[in-house]
């Protein structure tokens, strides 16, 4: 998977900034839509960086520090300042996650007004693996950890651990499961591809994808995907 393609914007070296920004703004990748399902600066930054071991090119991302007002790029060798593509995506990934006046000066990339954080819709079953499926579900691209889904649920992590346990089940079990599950689904139905499809459930690298999903499935996405169709054409 390209950065460029995946993102759904030209990177090529003629490219301003603004032409960049904008672009990234009004992107509907997939990729894109995954980036900014939760308008949190911090998530923002933590995908980005794990998009990048997705691509086989595009501009190196390096983040400094990230604060409720601004995010700091890191320093290039010699303390030369980061590749200028880099903080034109971080603003125009931004943008299109409702964050405004967002402006970027050296290495500072600031915002005036930080878009509210979304609530996961209430979940009326009595079992709280479904509540933990379905808060997953809300940003399954995300790097989810048994600590910040307890605090999204209102719970200490012992107690999510228990009364998971209770369930019959265990936080790393109901995430591999949801991830799995979107995977096949979006194996079977729609034509991204493997990588944006490792991306999009929240997996660490193409080779993480590669054999989780074989684990759980016994087989690898690909030949999943090429059995799917061909057992579609026959039905």
């Amino acid at each position: 998977m390209d950065f460029s393609d995946a993102l759904g914007v030209d990177l090529s070296a003629d490219q301003p900034a603004e032409t960049i920004i904008r672009s990234v703004t009004g992107a509907e990748a997939p990729v894109v839509t995954a980036l900014v399902a939760v308008p949190d600066p911090a998530l923002i930054c933590e995908k980005l960086l794990r998009l990048q071991r997705y691509c086989s090119i595009g501009p190196r991302l390096e983040i400094a520090e990230v604060t409720a007002q601004g995010i700091t790029l890191a320093a290039g060798p010699h303390d030369e300042p980061p590749d200028l593509k880099c903080a034109a995506i971080l603003q125009g990934v931004l943008e299109r996650a409702g964050f405004k006046f967002v402006s970027a000066q050296g290495r500072k990339i600031r915002w005036k007004n930080a878009p509210g954080i979304p609530t996961p819709p209430p979940c009326e079953s009595a079992q709280l693996t479904d509540h933990l499926v379905q808060l997953i579900a809300s940003d399954l691209s995300r790097a989810w950890r048994i600590e910040d889904a307890a605090l999204h649920l209102g719970l200490s992590t012992r107690s999510l651990q228990r009364y998971l346990h209770a369930e019959g089940g265990t936080f790393s079990i109901t995430l591999r499961q949801a991830r799995t599950d979107r995977a096949a689904a979006l194996l079977r139905t729609s034509s991204l591809s493997l990588a944006e499809v490792g991306f999009y459930c929240g997996y660490a690298d193409q080779a993480h994808f590669q054999r989780e999903f074989h684990r759980q499935i016994g087989t690898t996405p690909r030949k999943y995907r090429i059995k799917q169709h061909a057992q579609r054409r026959v039905d």
